[in-house]
């Protein structure tokens, strides 16, 4: 076990079977072996996806809450990182912010459209020999309250973020002081080095703030309304693909487990990155020898 800001975290195993000998075993991490990126099994099972009508701070596209399931599937642990990114684009640059470095080797990678994290994904599958995609907005949802029904997987006080999330907060206030901030501190200014803070009860760290992750789903702003229960995908067409999960430069209405974002799959900003999550049922090899 590694200790954590004091959380007793599962290290990752190196095996030649490990996705398929511990699917079902929940909070199970797993290695993939050409980017060395950490999956986390999530179990199956099934919640209210969106937010309840007495929900205060809920936008005019999450409702009406209702119920979905998932499949089981493997989760990145961890936002991909600019080291990760370049295994597939060497010369990628994420660039600074007024100042301050985006561009880091464990900083999430930022300045990726959603085609591009596609094309990411695709290129990992081709490596790898299993099947790696960017998450469903149910799935990504799902893996993100990680059993809470509250409006963060911490419970519903905003101000208690900077312990599990890089947000707008203090510290970026005195620098930025436009920023609308949660009364915390986090201690970064920018992106945060990937699992800087406390993960959720999945195991999985910087589900909310740090970057907005893109989804493998069109936007649909009533899609709630008719989607199915079990596995849903999205609308079948769009403009607009799905974001969620708030970023470092964001204050507590959208840093929340049910907040929607839409952008177009070529749009790049220094707030977007993403995850990939594993299908269950694919294989492949997995680095062999003792975890680090």
């Amino acid at each position: 076990m590694l200790s954590l800001v004091g959380f007793m975290v599962p290290l990752p195993v190196y095996a030649v079977d490990c996705f398929t000998e511990n699917v079902g075993k929940a909070g199970h991490v797993c290695l993939e072996a050409t980017t060395e990126m950490a999956f986390v099994y999530v179990p199956d099972g099934c919640f209210k996806m969106g937010s309840p009508e007495k929900d205060m701070e809920r936008g005019n596209n999450e409702d009406p809450a209702h119920k979905v399931c998932i499949d089981g599937f493997w989760m990145g642990q961890f936002e991909v990182t600019n080291t990760q990114y370049r295994r597939f684009k060497p010369d990628h640059s994420s660039r600074d912010f007024d100042g301050y470095s985006l561009n880091r080797t464990k900083q999430p990678v930022v300045y990726v459209n959603w085609n591009e994290a596609d094309a990411y994904a695709a290129w990992l599958s081709e490596q790898a020999g299993g099947i790696y995609r960017l998450p469903t907005e149910a799935e990504w949802e799902y893996a993100a309250r990680a059993g809470s029904t509250k409006a963060r997987f911490w419970g519903s006080r905003a101000d208690a973020a900077c312990r599990y999330a890089n947000v707008a907060d203090r510290t970026g206030k005195k620098v930025f002081p436009w920023m609308t901030s949660h009364r915390c501190y986090d201690g970064v200014r920018s992106t945060a080095p990937v699992g800087r803070y406390l993960p959720n009860a999945f195991g999985l760290h910087d589900m909310l703030g740090n970057v907005w992750e893109w989804t493998a789903d069109w936007f649909g702003e009533k899609y709630y309304a008719k989607s199915p229960r079990n596995n849903p995908k999205g609308p079948a067409h769009g403009r607009a693909k799905t974001l969620r999960g708030g970023g470092w430069s964001n204050g507590p209405d959208l840093v929340r487990s049910a907040f929607r974002r839409r952008h177009g799959p070529k749009y790049r900003h220094n707030y977007i990155g993403f995850r990939l999550m594993r299908e269950s049922g694919s294989t492949t090899p997995i680095k062999q020898g003792d975890a680090p």
